[in-house]
């Protein structure tokens, strides 16, 4: 497996300070898998695996499900009203240490296998450890991790819960398709095995902590307003 290219990016996220111990935090959600889809809503093949994600953002609130809008089959006929540049890029970080190419739908389950589809039992073979935690101190947000040094953080601003869009052209015209958890943003931090404030997020956050020489994920936390 190769190594995880992280671009370096500047973060949208103001950084306050470091700190070292924080007094009466508060440990938020820390899912024991992570699910990450990358889809088109030009995509015909799409509309089976967004609603699989779907059932499993509502139905275990252990998983961690992400979707990912990407932009190149934009040029069927409908521009995908989610797509991002920092979906596209992390789909070819992916490609680029999984060997996976490029695809929809594309399922990522705790930064190691990758597939058009998947079962639930297919999840319970990759786990994630509780290394990282986003805990809530006087007001602001804090990451803390057992991880070593060199670990890669990845900030993930998404929106909660589920979006429809009414797809008017293209391989889905016609059809309404829905999707959970919708990234807007990818920022990326190394851990420095210090603890880190100063996070205010303005809607829902994950940080992932991928393992330093590959992309499994080692450590997951999120936060919803």
């Amino acid at each position: 497996m190769r190594s995880f290219a992280f671009q370096t990016a500047c973060l949208s996220i103001a950084f306050i300070g470091i700190v070292t111990t924080p007094a009466l935090a508060e440990t938020l959600s820390q899912p024991t898998t992570v699910v990450e889809l990358f889809t088109s809503q030009g995509c015909s093949s799409c509309p089976k695996t967004n609603a699989f994600v779907v059932r499993l953002n509502d139905e275990d609130p252990d998983v961690l499900a992400l979707s990912y809008g990407v932009t190149y089959w934009d040029y069927l006929g409908w521009t995908d009203t989610f797509g991002n540049p920092a979906s596209m890029t992390r789909q070819r970080q992916y490609d680029a240490a999984l060997d996976s190419g490029v695809y929809t739908p594309m399922l990522v389950v705790g930064g190691q296998m990758h597939a058009p589809r998947l079962t639930k039992s297919d999840l319970e073979k990759t786990s994630v450890p509780a290394s990282l935690a986003l805990v809530r101190h006087s007001g602001e947000l804090c990451i803390e991790g057992k991880m070593s040094a060199g670990a890669k953080l990845a900030l993930i601003d998404y929106e909660s819960g589920t979006q429809t869009v009414a797809v008017k052209r293209g391989e889905n015209k016609g059809r309404s398709l829905t999707l959970a958890n919708v990234v807007k943003d990818v920022t990326y931090r190394d851990w420095t095995g210090q603890m880190i404030c100063g996070l205010h997020p303005k809607s829902a956050l994950a940080v992932l902590a991928h393992d330093a020489t590959t992309t499994a994920i080692i450590g997951a936390a999120r936060f919803e307003p």
